[in-house]
């Protein structure tokens, strides 16, 4: 009996490990895949973006055009991220735009409501009590407002220590990051921390190259409004070598007199968590970078 509930245990907690190694190796070794598809017509931008992961398990989608949509998803279970809030009906925009009219029109001729004979006399009354009332306000009014113009003379100092305290703070932070910027210069100027440098440069390119896109497709038409500064523009975009690797199809358009640009793009990719990870590890372990780190947060 005994040995049959332990044997029913140790298969329990087998299970469970097993089920949390392969949650492991899935956030791992499962790449994270992205994609975004758009187009774009001077202002008018229109993009779709979508990030899966787990054979679509996790889904994250936002779609731009004239308003912002999107919701994310686990497993069955869909929220949506952005409340649109919906439109008036026409009836009832009718009936605003008509009232704010009524209202503008009762203000430009200056119209009142009329008031009957026998209430006149009882209305004459109130707006006599309502004057000596507002004239015995403002008297109180004037009356504060002297006093505290004598305060402000004769403390002139409180407004400068008030701020006092803000422009210190500001002064603190801007030393600080003086400070670490002087620090890094000083760093990188040493012979010591050179090995330093170069293994920190090396593995985040290598963070960067697994991060960025795999596939960068672009069609556009453009023009500059000048001949010139057209063909000057396709010369400096010539010179980046992700065009050629992605087949960029880019048309200037040397006869318009207006500045455009109108197009579609597609940007492809995906991440691996393990790579990212590994290059982390591999600066957090490294003695040079430590040092460095050492000398730099003292």
């Amino acid at each position: 009996m005994i040995f049959t509930i332990l044997k029913v245990i140790g298969i329990i907690l087998l299970v469970v490990l097993a089920l949390i190694l392969t949650a492991l190796l899935c956030v791992l070794f499962v790449p994270v895949k992205y994609r975004a598809v758009g187009s774009f017509d001077n202002t008018d931008i229109r993009a779709k973006a979508h990030v899966s992961w787990l054979f679509h398990l996790f889904a994250l989608h936002i779609d731009y055009a004239q308003e912002t949509d999107g919701y994310i998803r686990l497993a069955f279970v869909k929220k949506k991220l952005f409340d649109n809030y919906e439109a008036l009906d026409d009836d009832d925009m009718d009936e605003a735009a008509k009232t704010e009219t009524e209202d503008k029109v009762s203000e430009n001729t200056g119209d009142e409501p009329k008031i009957p004979a026998d209430e006149s006399e009882h209305i004459t009354d109130e707006q006599a009590e309502d004057e000596s009332t507002a004239q015995t306000h403002n008297e109180q009014r004037t009356v504060t407002d002297e006093n505290q113009h004598i305060k402000q003379q004769t403390k002139p100092t409180h407004k400068r220590t008030y701020k006092k305290p803000h422009k210190k703070q500001f002064k603190d932070k801007s030393d600080k990051i003086k400070n670490c910027i002087y620090k890094l210069k000083r760093e990188y100027s040493d012979e010591r921390n050179k090995a330093a440098f170069l293994h920190l440069k090396k593995e985040l390119f290598i963070i960067l190259k697994r991060i960025c896109p795999r596939r960068l497709k672009l069609t556009m038409v453009y023009s500059t409004g000048s001949p010139d500064t057209t063909g000057i523009s396709l010369g400096v975009l010539a010179c980046f070598p992700v065009g050629y690797t992605n087949r960029w199809r880019i048309t200037p358009d040397f006869e318009s007199e207006n500045p455009y640009a109108k197009g579609s793009f597609d940007i492809k990719g995906h991440v691996i968590v393990i790579s990212i990870l590994a290059a982390t590890l591999r600066i957090l372990f490294d003695k040079n970078c430590r040092r460095l780190y050492n000398r730099i947060s003292r």
